[in-house]
């Protein structure tokens, strides 16, 4: 065995990757789909939403595996009784403070939340109480900010920051008053915002999206 290899043992496959992977990409190697939600490789890598959540044999406890790096001869299961009833759990609680008017959002069918939502067959919110309420920023001529479907993956203050090299967004306040906006709860319009979409583009739900024009113009034509 080379110095840089470490053996893995993942669902019952046997794998070899090099010392350093998380057991998330290991697991994409071995053609293994473990769920998530706020992860974007090599830009949002914090294992903050839970969802990609294992079981390491000889250990307490769920792995995150998508910061958890892998070990010579370790044994790992992704899809156990005890790993699904978590992530079930874990969406639950997400979904329990999300604005779901999934027949009217612009995302529909290509929602991230929502088709985790039916590969774990969570219909009905077990967890419901109070929900934050937020005021919708749709003052930038090219972006909606709805916090009330944001889910604090922190995907689009990465990729603002990272990327870009902006960082007009940010997550603000505490506990359950937390939320990603901009210094001073101010609208895109009025900060350092390039309004260039990337943050559109990492969202993995409807909390940002294009401004919608198409009936302003519908508008124009009947009146002409």
């Amino acid at each position: 065995m080379e110095n840089n290899k470490v053996h893995v043992n993942i669902d019952g496959k046997s794998i070899e990757v090099e010392a350093g992977t998380t057991i998330l990409n290991a697991a994409k190697q071995a053609q293994i789909d473990i769920p998530t939600l706020c992860f974007l490789k090599d830009i949002n890598e914090v294992g903050d939403c839970r969802m990609c959540i294992v079981e390491v044999e000889g250990r307490r406890g769920f792995a995150t595996s998508c910061i958890e790096k892998v070990q010579e001869g370790m044994v790992v299961h992704t899809n156990t009784p005890n790993v699904i009833e978590a992530r079930r759990v874990v969406l639950d609680l997400i979904i329990s403070n999300h604005k779901v008017d999934c027949l009217t959002c612009t995302r529909s069918g290509n929602c991230e939340l929502q088709n985790l939502a039916r590969k774990l067959n969570v219909q009905d919110i077990e967890f419901k109480g109070e929900m934050t309420e937020h005021k919708i920023d749709d003052l930038s001529p090219s972006i909606v900010r709805d916090f009330d479907k944001c889910i604090l993956c922190r995907r689009c203050v990465a990729t603002c920051k990272k990327v870009q090299g902006i960082g007009a967004i940010d997550c603000i306040n505490r506990g359950f008053e937390s939320c990603v906006s901009t210094v001073g709860n101010n609208s895109l319009n009025d900060v350092n915002c390039t309004f260039c979409g990337q943050c559109i583009e990492a969202c993995p739900t409807g909390a940002l999206h294009e401004k919608e024009t198409t009936r302003r113009s519908m508008g124009k034509i009947k009146r002409s």
